[in-house]
């Protein structure tokens, strides 16, 4: 009988911690989106002359991959790109390796898109992206008070599509040099290669992502990685089009939650 007890209450002092267990992760999984310490490894500002490329309809990928999900990549969408480097790395030891990223426009009027790029300093390029179509698709959209396309003067044409090299807006540069000449290296290896591993999500609970499509011009996601290959940076792409002015700002957060 005294044994009888005993397994009662182990069985009951296991099922409380199970359930303990259980609620810490769920407070975990199910924290506001926008927590964070405040400590951001990159907290700056972006305006009209950081887009520094464009007019297009497409990111740099093996082959020209559309900016908007069933967009035409030779269309006359006519977004103007930046890149920014996120200065953030996740490791695979991490129960979700991300990056929380916050943005604010002021000046937006029309669509902005936000893509993602993997470095990994072994190979000495961006060999990683976010898939934009079909399944397993994700990616960020904000849409303010659309207006007429302007052209921005200052802006350049990608010399290439792929195996090229680009420059990041950052005031301070791009964090890994590699080359020597303060950019990161395109060097996608084959057409539908690098798209399963890096994805834009707005829920932690969702770690591949999905599509966003908001009027929101402040809010949070976050860039996640699944595949089985650390990561050492993120490379956000930031394409925006409609009516650019001088009034065109974009301060962006970033951060690794705990």
């Amino acid at each position: 009988m005294q044994f009888k007890y005993k397994l009662a209450a182990a069985l009951a002092a296991f099922a409380l911690l199970i359930v303990a267990v259980w609620a810490v992760q769920w407070a975990y999984l199910n924290r506001e989106a926008s927590s964070d310490s405040g400590n951001y490894i990159l907290d700056e500002t972006f305006a009209t002359q950081d887009l520094i490329y464009g007019p297009q309809a497409w990111v740099p990928y093996a082959s020209k991959m559309p900016i908007v999900p069933g967009g035409d990549v030779d269309g006359d969408d006519d977004f103007y790109v930046m890149f920014v480097d996120l200065n953030a790395t996740s490791n695979l030891n991490s129960t979700f390796p991300r990056v929380q990223v916050k943005y604010s426009f002021t000046g937006l009027n029309g669509m902005a898109a936000f893509h993602v790029y993997g470095y990994i300093q072994e190979n000495s390029g961006l060999s990683w992206t976010n898939r934009v179509d079909g399944d397993g698709a994700s990616g960020y959209y904000v849409t303010s008070n659309p207006q007429a396309v302007s052209t921005l003067a200052g802006a350049q044409a990608m010399e290439g599509i792929n195996n090229i090299f680009v420059q990041v807006a950052n005031h301070a540069g791009a964090a890994f040099n590699g080359y020597g000449n303060d950019t990161y290296f395109m060097k996608f290896s084959k057409v539908g290669g690098g798209l399963n591993s890096l994805h834009i999500t707005t829920d932690p609970r969702v770690p591949t992502g999905q599509v966003t499509n908001t009027g929101n011009v402040t809010g949070t996601f976050f860039v996640n990685f699944t595949g089985d290959r650390v990561q050492d940076d993120f490379i956000l792409l930031v394409a925006v089009n409609g009516q650019i002015g001088s009034d065109f700002q974009l301060n962006l957060k970033s951060s690794v939650p705990d």
